[in-house]
């Protein structure tokens, strides 16, 4: 079942429920006020009979003869008397009851035994009469009563066809409030109908840059408008992301598998070579088993860099403790001079960095430092030079690894940091691309921030800046 007809339905039920409840309590009271008419009218009738009827009996039995007025002088043919003693019996009646009787309740007896007046109704001949029943006195006794009955058949009558002319008109107003109801129901949806198309169109053709475009006011309908835009600005930008994601790891793919296929090659054809050559070459043997190790810890290298990063996708949490910082680059420096090669490497201006603790991860920094030295050796050509300063900006230590390589492309430095990237100058040069996306995760654990930039004259400057613990820490 569609929202619409759902809609108008709920629309018809609530009108329709209110109709009822109107028609219904439209007609009690309509029946209510008829009745009290009717009872005022027979009381009146029967204080007029009073002052025309006669009492012609004696004591004991005063009611031995009564003489009712003529009916016709007080209302038509509808209208019936009747008197009847203390105990019920008729005494005398109206001609037009034809013989028959109006009965009295032992409730109505009783009041009028108190000298209390009574309304009842009752059948007579299958008709129904409201009857007002009236105390009659003598010498200031009850001695009887006066019964005045109006028939309720009129009345009867006109309310069943009040309530047959109610159904109808009734029913009317419903279909009419159902027709009324799928026509602004269908207004009130149309515009939700078109944004279900425009999304359906982009779902069909895939096309996330197409927006949903909405003229009205700022209603429900148009924050629904505005949400979905939202949510496709963020899908495009999602699958944007995740196209760019699925290129560097389709490159990252095939440079690991030949990062990793060229040591495997060496190592085993330095194997089969051991195999045939046994003993016989010792020097040679040294040579092979030399490779060997090289290769197996470069192999070693490429997979601690995946388990970096598969701890980081986990959403591994660094532990920390307070530090002292020089050490930990002065152990950095040691290490770094035994990769420069035929690049130089300076150690400038570190004086900020005396007395400066850190609340750190000493093995992971002395990484995140040894990853950008180390590309900077990589990226340096033979007898470049590769520098390593620090300054203190506020309440941070920012220490810049500069170098004088081949520098950073300006389209490519807002992706550096992404995983499985190397720009086209890289990829001649050893590497995996994924040193700058380990170190930029390092400075994020440590609350710190990560900044590449080129620099005049060629080459490139990284900035690492770190938040101080303390300066004098105990």
């Amino acid at each position: 079942m569609s929202l619409r007809l759902r809609l108008t339905f709920l629309y018809s039920w609530v009108l329709g429920l209110t109709l009822l409840i109107f028609v219904i309590f439209g007609y009690f009271f309509l029946a209510y006020y008829l009745t009290g008419e009717i009872d005022r009218n027979i009381a009146g009738i029967s204080r007029e009979v009073l002052r025309s009827a006669k009492v012609l009996g004696e004591p004991p039995d005063p009611l031995r003869q009564v003489v009712l007025p003529n009916i016709g002088l007080f209302a038509g043919p509808d209208t019936y008397l009747q008197v009847a003693d203390r105990k019920g019996e008729t005494i005398a009646s109206s001609g037009n009851l034809k013989g028959q009787v109006l009965p009295l309740s032992d409730g109505a007896l009783e009041k009028i035994a108190g000298g209390d007046s009574s309304f009842e109704t009752v059948v007579v001949g299958g008709e129904r009469i409201r009857v007002f029943n009236y105390p009659l006195y003598f010498d200031e006794q009850v001695i009887g009563a006066l019964q005045v009955g109006r028939s309720l058949v009129p009345t009867i009558m006109a309310l069943n066809k009040l309530r047959l002319f109610f159904l109808f008109i009734g029913g009317i107003v419903v279909v009419l409030a159902g027709v009324t109801g799928w026509l602004l129901a269908g207004a009130a949806l149309r515009p939700i109908e078109r944004i279900t198309r425009v999304a359906a169109g982009i779902q069909q053709a895939r096309d996330l840059q197409r927006r949903i475009e909405y003229q009205g006011v700022d209603d429900e309908v148009g924050r629904l408008a505005a949400t979905l835009n939202v949510m496709l600005d963020r899908l495009e930008s999602a699958y944007r992301q995740l196209e760019e994601a699925n290129v560097y790891q389709r490159r990252f793919v095939a440079d690991a598998s030949h990062e990793l296929r060229t040591p495997l090659t060496i190592i085993r054809g330095n194997v089969e070579l051991l195999q045939k050559m046994g003993e016989s070459d010792p020097a040679t043997r040294a040579e092979a088993l030399a490779d060997i190790a090289g290769e197996t810890e470069r192999m070693s290298r490429l997979i601690e860099s995946l388990l970096a990063l598969a701890r980081a996708d986990a959403g591994y949490r660094l532990e920390k403790q307070c530090l002292l910082l020089e050490p930990v680059l002065e152990e950095v420096f040691r290490r770094a001079a035994l990769l420069a090669g035929e690049v130089s490497f300076e150690k400038g201006d570190m004086d900020e960095v005396k007395g400066v603790f850190l609340l750190a991860n000493a093995d992971y920094l002395k990484q995140l430092f040894l990853i950008l030295i180390d590309n900077a050796f990589k990226y340096t050509p033979a007898g470049g030079k590769v520098r390593v300063e620090a300054e203190r900006p506020d309440d941070f230590i920012c220490v810049s690894v500069i170098d004088t390589g081949i520098g950073i492309a300006e389209s490519d430095r807002p992706y550096i940091f992404q995983r499985f990237f190397r720009s086209d100058q890289a990829r001649f040069t050893a590497g995996t691309g994924l040193g700058l996306a380990i170190a930029e995760w390092i400075v994020n654990e440590h609350g710190g921030r990560i900044e590449a930039a080129g620099r005049a004259g060629g080459g490139s400057v990284f900035k690492v800046k770190l938040p101080v613990f303390s300066d004098n820490y105990s």
